[in-house]
């Protein structure tokens, strides 16, 4: 399938690759159809791409990767919905904000979109009984600060 960005002009992806959103992203509901790019393997970022709307991206990145104790617990509904069938399927994703100041990137880890990698099914969930910060600081250089996380 070939579809036109913004940020990386015309791309072709096998739709094998192409993940369903059931129910959307805040503020993007409407799109429903999204594609993980990763520029390079050595790079822990990789870009939510919509298929449905070529200007809409997101950094993502594992929630592993910002918090290695990183905790999530699916309702059962959500399971179904999903169509999880094993722990192993399922790679929660958090959007990743890049602010205009250096070095000043943080996660959200209160609404990862969390994916079942063997259906190619996702949703963002909202967790509700969470600690979880929507601006978790992350560190893109050596040393860390209090309540962040070194990538």
């Amino acid at each position: 399938m070939e579809f036109s960005t913004t940020r990386f002009g015309n791309i072709v992806v096998d739709e094998s690759r192409i993940i369903t959103m059931r129910g959307g992203i805040l503020g993007f509901e409407r799109l429903k159809r999204f594609v993980l790019l990763t520029q390079h393997d050595n790079i822990p970022f990789s870009w939510f791409q919509s298929v449905d709307d070529g200007s809409v991206a997101f950094i993502v990145t594992n929630a592993f990767m910002v918090k290695v104790d990183y905790s999530l617990v699916l309702s059962d509904s959500e399971v179904e919905l999903l169509e999880i069938a094993s722990v192993e399927d399922v790679v929660p994703m958090v959007i990743v904000t890049i602010r205009s100041e250096p070095f000043e990137i943080t996660a959200n880890l209160r609404a990862p979109v969390v994916i079942n990698i063997a259906r190619r099914l996702a949703r963002q969930i909202v967790l509700q009984d969470s600690d979880y910060p929507v601006r978790f600081s992350i560190q893109t250089r050596t040393g860390q600060e209090e309540g962040g996380a070194l990538i």
